[in-house]
């Protein structure tokens, strides 16, 4: 595991894990570190893995990143300890891996854990209490019992089952309901998945009780919290059962009023008079809750047509107190359940954040006499917005900005689908336009029909500045003239992956020296305020005509800024995505070729 050691001049030190591909640092709310040093641009640097190893990188801030004291020019490999400046904090990396790593556990076969005891006293005449008792007794093992023990039982022999022994004390008359109910516990303890918990609370009831059938119902959680049968079974029988309907008064006195129901003689008990208890013929009902401290989330449901089984006021105490235990086990099963769903979402939604960001440039292409600068920050863990630069043979550089419609994991997909067919289709044809037909076409026969992807790609020619492009549906770019005119570049067609034969048309124009291009999503220009008024088009091009002196980075970080403050605290509604073009100045050009 890596680590980024934050120490801030007039703050506490921080610690930020490395868990993801790459992280951006900056003064900026929106970067992964957000360092709040008044010398740090808004989007100052990066760290990314690459193969086993982090790269520190400069994103053409303004004041620079000091890589162990000397500036950084280059991208520049991590190793433990190394210090990253920037403004007056400072940036440690670690590396540490995890002790113990690789160490096998050697066992010589022989009992390490002995025969397990449960002690039971006054202390424990709670299912918490008995629980601790149960628990304490498996972890300790055997050895002197706590003071004032009172009753001893020990877990079932290999030929005795606990609900057979359940049975037996039934039928011998023992009225110790502790010693019973413990005996289900340790049968509750062993590690078991939620169906599989459920399965063995409807075996206890079938031994603890007369009952022809049982079955467990519990709340949907994730749907609409109604109860659902989960299992259903009937005595002496495995597998599917058919149908099993359970009166409506039922549910209502024990899920609503968090009361036990008893009857050994439905047939002629008023409660269920035309109900589906006296329809179907059953005899004896019993129904206790399940639930935790006052939260009541589902039922044990038993009953039987047979008139020689009825059932009693000891068989519902049994029950209730066999639920009362049962309950902490099928929630913490539940739980549990979701946790690991919960984490699998989340490795796989890390997972795809990574595929993503392996997808976005690591670094802009070096094009003599331009600056070119992108960054993206999706409004969820994952986005739809898509931003590249791809070289061509001739020395020309294709620069690309695509959104995806909607958002999250399923806009993301797709965008992935645009990436791999930008790259396929700029190698295999000289145009943008049959570049552009091409992905249409493909997006249009393999993208789902209420989907669609705005897209604006350009080609640059660095020798002569020219930029010849397609706007397919995009918010139009705009290029900050040096001139002091602003002009935007709306030609083009559809959004993509509409029509498979929809036409696009090829514009023009040109990159002069001092001109600067952006390219944005919409996140940029739909940027809302505290008053629902959004940023818009022209408060954009009046940031951008007022920086024209700026680096292209410089301009991003402006860009940035002006948004952040406009937007007073107001949350991102779309993924945001910026790409700068700056051709330099003539002195700057000279300045440069000099150095």
């Amino acid at each position: 595991m890596s680590d980024l050691i934050i120490k801030y001049p007039d703050r506490a030190t921080e610690t930020f894990p490395l868990g993801r591909l790459r992280i951006t640092i900056g003064r900026s709310a929106r970067n992964d570190v957000c360092i709040p040093d008044p010398f740090a641009s808004r989007v100052h640097a990066e760290v990314r893995r690459e193969g086993d190893v982090y790269v520190m990188q400069d994103l053409g801030s303004a004041n620079g990143t000091l890589f162990n004291g000397a500036r950084a020019e280059a991208p520049m490999p991590l190793a433990p300890g190394d210090r990253i400046q920037i403004g007056e904090t400072e940036i440690e990396f670690r590396d540490h891996a995890l002790p113990g790593a690789g160490a096998t556990m050697i066992s010589d076969g022989s009992p390490s854990v002995p025969e397990a005891t449960i002690a039971l006293n006054s202390g424990h005449r709670t299912t918490s209490g008995l629980l601790e008792a149960i628990e304490g007794a498996r972890t300790q093992g055997s050895g002197e019992l706590p003071r004032g023990s009172s009753t001893v039982v020990r877990p079932p022999s290999r030929d005795r089952s606990p609900a057979a022994a359940i049975q037996s004390d039934l039928s011998a008359g023992h009225t110790n309901l502790l010693a019973l109910i413990s005996k289900v516990s340790v049968t509750l303890l062993a590690p078991a998945t939620l169906d599989e918990t459920l399965t063995q609370v409807v075996a206890l009831v079938f031994e603890a009780v007369p009952a022809e059938r049982c079955l467990i119902m519990l709340r949907d959680v994730k749907g609409d919290g109604e109860l659902k049968v989960r299992v259903a079974q009937l005595r002496g029988q495995k597998g599917e059962v058919g149908e099993i309907r359970v009166s409506r008064s039922i549910i209502e006195e024990v899920v609503a009023q968090g009361r036990s129901v008893l009857t050994s003689d439905a047939q002629h008990d008023p409660r269920f008079a035309s109900s589906t208890v006296t329809i179907q013929g059953i005899r004896s009902v019993l129904a206790v809750p399940l639930g935790v401290g006052d939260k009541i989330f589902g039922m044990i449901y038993a009953d039987s047509p047979l008139a020689e089984a009825k059932f009693s006021q000891d068989h519902l105490t049994v029950l209730t107190t066999l639920g009362s235990v049962a309950a902490i086990r099928v929630e913490n099963a539940r739980l549990v359940e979701e946790d690991v769903a919960r984490d699998r979402l989340e490795r796989e939604l890390q997972l795809a954040r990574e595929i993503q960001q392996r997808f976005q440039p690591t670094s802009p292409p070096v094009v003599p006499g331009y600056e070119l600068q992108g960054i993206s920050f999706p409004c969820y863990e994952i986005g739809g917005d898509y931003y590249d630069f791809i070289p061509r043979h001739d020395g020309h550089t294709v620069i690309a900005l695509g959104d995806v419609s909607g958002k999250g994991t399923s806009a993301a997909l797709l965008m992935s689908s645009l990436h791999a067919a930008m790259h396929a289709q700029t190698s295999a044809h000289q145009s943008i336009v049959e570049t552009i037909s091409a992905v249409n076409k493909y997006l249009a026969e393999t993208i789902p029909s209420n989907r669609f992807v705005t897209l604006f790609c350009a080609e640059l020619d660095p020798l002569t500045g020219v930029l010849t492009f397609i706007n397919a549906g995009h918010n139009p770019p705009l290029i900050a003239h040096a001139s002091g005119t602003m002009e935007q570049l709306a030609a083009g067609g559809i959004p993509l992956g509409i029509s498979p034969g929809a036409l696009f048309r090829e514009g023009r124009t040109q990159l002069h020296p001092g001109d600067v291009l952006v390219i944005y999503s919409d996140g940029v220009s739909e940027t809302q305020n505290q008053a629902g008024e959004e940023f818009g088009a022209m408060r954009l091009y009046d940031v951008v005509a007022r920086n024209l002196d700026s680096s292209a980075a410089g301009v991003r970080d402006k860009i940035e800024s002006a948004l952040t403050k406009f937007a007073q605290g107001t949350d991102s509604v779309d993924d945001l995505t910026l790409v700068i073009v700056k051709r330099q100045a003539e002195g700057v050009m000279v300045a440069t070729s000099r150095g």
